[in-house]
């Protein structure tokens, strides 16, 4: 069956199944532009495409690809235990030896010349992350998005778990090995017997992200954990602002030696997990997209010695939201903030004191929706929903950094959980803009139960331009999003058995936003 070379108008496709040290082979497929005997490699490793079941790759699909037409080779590979690749898939466990034997069996192709460019998104990003850290021979630069290096930074946020650790995406993955797992009983306690209740036997993995909830030894061992503070080749870094990892992915550009990111850019539009503006967007975004070319560009810069021509080297280019423009900023930086307070419009439970609500863990969850920027409903103080405004707005204030939520707050519950999420009001509607969400114990360590404290959330960056007569809205309460609601108590969610209904207060008073200006 391998290797089988098929030859299109603008390619020659060869398919080969590539033996890894274990003895595992995978599928590998590698196109090179028709007449050159020598070409610079771009390399992608994928667990998302399609077998092909043995059947010779159609060469014809890559006479519009915009390497080949740039005069690259592209290495295309499926990830161990998908697509037409052997083995079992336990995601991430063996990215790190299987792509560096890859690259291995890259250089020593025929048409090889000694530079290699990765890119990819999400868990394509991951595979190229998980061996940078060893400064592989030929890799001259890569763009990799949507995607964090640290994990523990995308699962985690103020002490309270994204979705189980995104327990349906890992069934996805290992579904080869679990075709028959129950996806519907992951959300029963004690969460940390998820995986032997949806795969019928534990899967340590992805056990450890559950049980390890404090930024530990287990997130520190991760091979990808140690690549941006040593990485020496030009990065371009793209994600959006409505991305679950954004946070993770301004942490990687902070991270890079200040050498490196003089050589490398970041580009940040309003986009979810992708990388260009989703269907479903309720708010106008003109001349948000990328021009298709915008990795290959990257590349071509590197090679060329020249700036990149879709962003400054050296700086965030980021989308302001709102504005509908394009702005350039550096970061990290010094940044002013311009404090406002925000205040109830509807009454609350207390002579408009203080919102007084119930939070029951197992009840239904408000506040679900994310992903890009959508139009929220209004919500009723019996909703357990506090919905502030501040007045509007008699200038524009551009916005770039994370966003600031302070109030105070108290529960009859030894540890609880605050979500916040913040919205701009345009014409009597309001937009989604960005959330955030802790517990009372990653806030203030130990709590007791009645004691009023200072709550100070903070959100991931965000790029926005608040429009004179524009208002800023934020919605408080105890759950939201794709977090993991809190059990109210202080045992570790994974192995909390039962939960409490919890009765907790905002006091309305002096809740302040606190908005970061872009330079």
């Amino acid at each position: 069956m391998y290797p089988i070379e098929n030859a299109g108008s603008a390619a020659v496709v060869t398919e080969c199944l590539w033996e890894m040290p274990d003895g595992v082979r995978l599928y590998t497929r590698y196109a090179v532009p028709k007449g050159l005997s020598r070409a610079p490699i771009v390399f992608m490793r994928t667990p998302y495409e399609g077998a092909h079941g043995g059947v010779p790759h159609d060469a014809s699909e890559y006479d519009g690809n915009m390497f080949i037409k740039r005069g690259y080779a592209v290495v295309l590979q499926h990830c161990r235990g998908r697509g037409d690749s052997e083995g079992e898939c336990i995601p991430y466990k063996n990215e790190r030896e299987d792509g560096l034997a890859s690259l291995e069996y890259i250089r020593r192709l025929p048409f090889y010349s000694g530079e290699i460019y990765l890119t990819g998104g999400s868990y394509l990003s991951s595979v190229h992350l998980s061996y940078l850290a060893d400064k592989p021979e030929g890799v001259r630069g890569a763009a990799l998005h949507i995607q964090t290096d640290r994990m523990y930074e995308r699962d985690y946020r103020g002490g309270c778990n994204y979705n189980l650790c995104n327990i349906d995406w890992w069934a996805r993955m290992m579904e080869r090995s679990f075709p028959e797992a129950q996806l519907s009983r992951a959300y029963e306690r004690p969460y940390r017997e998820a995986a032997l209740r949806v795969f019928g036997r534990d899967v340590p993995e992805y056990t450890g992200r559950l049980i390890h909830n404090t930024n530990d030894g287990f997130w520190k061992s991760d091979s990808r954990e140690r690549v941006m503070d040593t990485l020496d080749i030009p990065i371009l870094l793209t994600e959006g602002w409505y991305d679950f990892y954004v946070d993770g992915m301004f942490s990687m550009w902070e991270r890079l030696p200040e050498s490196v990111r003089a050589r490398s850019a970041m580009i940040v539009g309003p986009y979810g997990h992708n990388t260009s503006v989703g269907s479903d967007t309720d708010y106008p975004l003109e001349n948000a997209n990328l021009p298709s070319d915008w990795v290959v560009e990257w590349f071509d810069s590197i090679r060329e010695g020249r700036e990149y021509k879709y962003a400054e080297r050296g700086r965030v280019r980021a989308y302001s939201i709102a504005e509908g423009t394009w702005h350039s900023y550096g970061y990290p930086t010094a940044r002013s903030r311009v404090r406002i307070n925000v205040y109830p419009q509807a009454a609350t439970k207390d002579n408009g004191e203080a919102f007084v609500y119930e939070y029951n863990p197992d009840a239904k969850n408000l506040l679900s929706r994310q992903g890009g920027i959508f139009k929220e409903s209004d919500f009723s103080p019996e909703d357990g929903i506090l919905s502030l405004y501040s007045e509007p707005a008699d200038e524009e204030i551009d916005l770039f950094g994370k966003i600031g939520i302070n109030f105070e707050a108290s529960s009859d519950c030894e540890d609880t959980a605050f979500f916040a999420r913040v919205y701009f009001v345009e014409d009597g509607a309001a937009y989604y803009l960005t959330d955030t969400v802790a517990s009372l114990s990653s806030l203030i360590g130990d709590y007791t139960p009645s004691r009023k404290v200072e709550v100070s959330l903070q959100t991931p960056p965000i790029c926005f331009a608040l429009k004179p007569g524009m208002q800023i809205r934020v919605d408080i309460s105890s759950r939201g999003g794709r977090y993991m609601p809190h059990p109210n108590t202080k045992e570790h969610f994974a192995y909390a058995t039962e939960v409490k209904i919890a009765t907790n207060t905002v006091y309305t008073d002096g809740v302040a936003v606190e908005l970061p200006l872009a330079e």
